[in-house]
């Protein structure tokens, strides 16, 4: 169940299930068959309170379970996990609160050297999503040795990978210690330069304003 809902003759229902039986002519409980009076549903919120604390447990255990995953799997087990991982922290910004507190920040740095191009780019996908409008992940990433030196690498690789890398560096520039950090890079300016004239004007837009950051 997600939205629990209770009938006039007092069972509990998936909302969505219970409206369909209405709606496919039935006036009927389907567990009792007495009739039931279809204008009345009353969320219970008691049912659906354990459900969202039943969720949040399931979630935490899976965050954690995923981390191991990553740290010993191999390159399709870490790119499912990790697929995983960014599909939780698109859903709920509690979830990305969890993944800041299971230190998964020095994991997803260690990734952007993996031979799988994919593996690096979601990598870079999750730092970003954590990263945005929290001064505690950038705090975070600013801690971990050659973090910012494997984000400026990836401003060298193909153009997804450097699309992502100069997206998450423009989010990090809004930290006063990382943006000092960023520009004394070796060959980060240069690669910068060399963005703000791409084609793709997504990139090119980024990388002028983080050079006008760094400036």
């Amino acid at each position: 169940m997600v939205d629990p809902v209770e009938t006039s003759s007092g069972q509990t229902f998936e909302r969505n299930a219970i409206e369909k039986w209405f709606a496919d002519g039935n006036e009927l409980c389907p567990l009792t068959m007495v009739p039931l009076d279809t204008s009345i549903l009353r969320p219970n919120k008691t049912l659906k309170q354990s459900i969202e604390e039943w969720k949040d447990r399931n979630t935490m255990i899976t965050i954690a379970s995923v981390k191991e995953k990553i740290q010993s799997g191999d390159g399709e087990e870490v790119l499912h996990c990790l697929q995983k991982l960014q599909d939780l922290c698109e859903q709920k910004g509690q979830h990305r609160e969890w993944v800041l507190l299971e230190n998964y920040i020095p994991v997803l740095i260690r990734l952007l050297d993996a031979k799988n191009q994919d593996v690096r780019s979601n990598a870079l996908v999750i730092l970003f999503m954590l990263a945005k409008d929290s001064e505690d992940a950038k705090e975070r990433i600013a801690n971990v040795d050659n973090a910012i030196e494997s984000i400026v690498h990836s401003l060298g690789r193909r153009l997804g990978e450097r699309k992502l890398a100069v997206a998450l560096l423009l989010e990090l520039s809004k930290y006063d210690l990382i943006k000092e950090r960023i520009g004394k890079v070796q060959g980060c300016i240069l690669l910068l330069v060399a963005m703000s004239s791409s084609d793709d004007h997504q990139s090119a837009r980024d990388a002028t304003e983080l050079l006008e950051n760094l400036s």
